[in-house]
């Protein structure tokens, strides 16, 4: 009986130990994998980084591109308010046009969302009436002409 209970004792711990073991070689594959991936996630965020600033350069839009296109849009709607033929959708297609230009330089930013601005105020002109309004688009065309001298040429 005693050679049965070593046994059993033996048995139980090679079992044990056997256990172990499992735990602690799954424990140091989970702990490399851990790691691995966190020193790998910090090269894989500059990877990103360079394919996202690659992208913006590939479309970001030309300065001459972009301010002739402005230019373009600013005579239309010169040319319209002269005439006096400006209606609403032509409004919204002049500030459409202006809206999908995409990837110009950060520093017309301002100046387009003041565009944007101007046309969105003879729009509430055309749908109100109110002269404030109108004088308020037209001293504000005026200003992005002062601020942006190619606008002028």
């Amino acid at each position: 009986l005693d050679n049965i209970g070593e046994r059993v004792s033996t048995i139980k711990l090679f079992y044990m130990t056997k256990r172990t073991g499992v735990l602690i070689f799954f424990l140091a594959v989970f702990l490399l994998l851990f790691f691995y991936l966190i020193l790998t996630s910090g090269s894989l965020k500059e990877v990103g980084q360079s394919v996202r600033m690659a992208e913006k350069e590939k479309i970001a839009m030309p300065e001459e591109e972009y301010k002739a296109g402005v230019k373009a849009i600013l005579s239309s709607y010169e040319k319209l308010v002269l005439d006096n033929k400006l209606t609403i959708k032509k409004i919204e297609e002049l500030r459409n046009a202006l809206l999908e230009m995409k990837g110009f330089q950060a520093k017309f930013r301002t100046m387009h969302l003041n565009f944007v601005l101007t046309l969105d105020r003879m729009e509430n002109y055309l749908i109100g009436k109110k002269e404030q309004e109108k004088n308020a688009s037209q001293q504000m065309a005026n200003q992005l002409k002062a601020d942006y001298s190619w606008l002028n040429n």
